[in-house]
């Protein structure tokens, strides 16, 4: 298994555990365990937002079974690596709610929940989203080709 953290890392370990910020992501997914938590009519409440995103070219969109908002989304300029991980957080940005996280899941996969817990501003009942971005092909990178079947 790979030790380093990045690619010139020599102390393969950090200076602390993250303990320090893990009390809001317990009462997160507390939160995200409750019946009922994710809203619904996603495309209602967030389409228009991922649609004001300039930098994407939003090409199709559908709720899955599980409450995810399935999204397939095409950046406008050619997109790699970290950049294409920061563009898709701008993305997401744009329905970003007080508690926010997203996670690369896959090559051009990202998974991302959002909300509000108790007490957050401005004070609704607690609420949230489940959002997957699938980026497709973008001006000079062909998307990759579904296997059949």
């Amino acid at each position: 298994m790979e030790r380093r953290r990045w690619d010139i890392d020599q102390r393969f370990t950090g200076i602390a555990d993250g303990e320090a910020l893990a009390p809001p992501v317990r009462t997160l997914l507390a939160a995200m365990s409750r019946p009922g938590w994710v809203t619904e009519d996603p495309h209602v409440y967030l389409l228009p937002g991922l649609r004001q995103a300039v930098e994407w070219q939003i090409v199709a969109e559908r709720l899955l079974p599980d409450g995810c908002y399935e999204v397939r989304a095409r950046p406008r300029l050619t997109l790699a690596g970290i950049d294409l991980h920061r563009a898709v957080i701008r993305l997401l940005a744009t329905v970003a709610e007080p508690v926010f996280l997203v996670r690369q899941t896959g090559p051009r996969t990202f998974d991302c929940v959002t909300g509000v817990l108790s007490g957050d501003p401005p004070g609704y009942a607690t609420h949230g989203h489940l959002i997957r971005v699938i980026v497709t092909g973008s001006p000079r990178t062909p998307e990759p080709a579904e296997p059949p079947g």
